[in-house]
């Protein structure tokens, strides 16, 4: 049985959980918080979630589990395309996502669930890099209909993931919001929500901000 270790707060959790649904895998999912702890450490050399648990052995970064899950599982729906060229396009768009958007707008949510004081400096900061990625990434995403082409793929799961999460806790702090410069954003984003398994790691702003301050004490 596969166990996916993380908590809904992750959008690199919510990815993994997208993807194991998606490929129809039986899988354990065990809410656990992040952790400097030793033990913990043994499992996740980082602290960081998810991680996942396959016959007492453990596997971390959500992209490397992907990866996993199509070569130890080939008779599941692929997730990276077979083809080079269409697999290099789906790595380069879960890239642009997750280093140039999310990066940057951590700048604001994790500082509130700190407690700390956000500057219009550090707002202004985070926009013109969320500006800079979204429209990057607008240059790459074909939307026809999903981010990378025609068929789902591992580039939906880390999207789905990380734009509903970002869209919960910049939206009080940048506006409009920068990432809907991403033509046909909203209308992918709408799209995906009709998926049952989307639906299934869509976390309300407010489930996941009580979350965030439960795990911050």
């Amino acid at each position: 049985m596969i166990k996916l270790h993380g908590y809904p707060i992750s959008n690199y959790t919510n990815k993994v959980k997208l993807a194991l649904l998606e490929k129809g895998l039986e899988f354990e999912e065990i809410r656990t918080p992040f952790s400097q702890d030793e033990e913990f450490l043994q499992k996740s050399p980082m602290g960081k979630i998810p991680y996942l648990e396959v016959d007492g052995k453990y596997l971390v970064e959500s992209q490397a589990i992907l990866e996993f899950l199509d070569d130890a599982y080939p008779n599941t729906k692929r997730l990276i395309p077979t083809d080079p060229f269409e697999a290099a396009e789906v790595r380069t768009i879960i890239s642009f996502i997750e280093n140039y958007i999310d990066i940057p707008a951590r700048r604001l949510y994790e500082s509130i669930v700190e407690g700390k004081t956000i500057s219009p400096e550090t707002v202004e900061l985070t926009k013109l890099s969320i500006q800079k990625g979204a429209r990057a990434l607008s240059r790459v995403a074909k939307f026809s209909p999903y981010i990378a082409g025609k068929e789902f793929s591992a580039a939906d799961c880390s999207a789905f993931a990380t734009f509903q999460i970002i869209n919960d806790h910049i939206a009080d702090w940048i506006s409009p919001n920068p990432l809907f410069e991403i033509s046909g954003l909203q209308a992918y984003l709408d799209m995906m929500m009709q998926n049952p398994n989307a639906a299934k790691v869509d976390k309300p702003k407010s489930v996941v901000m009580k979350a965030l301050k439960r795990l911050r004490k």
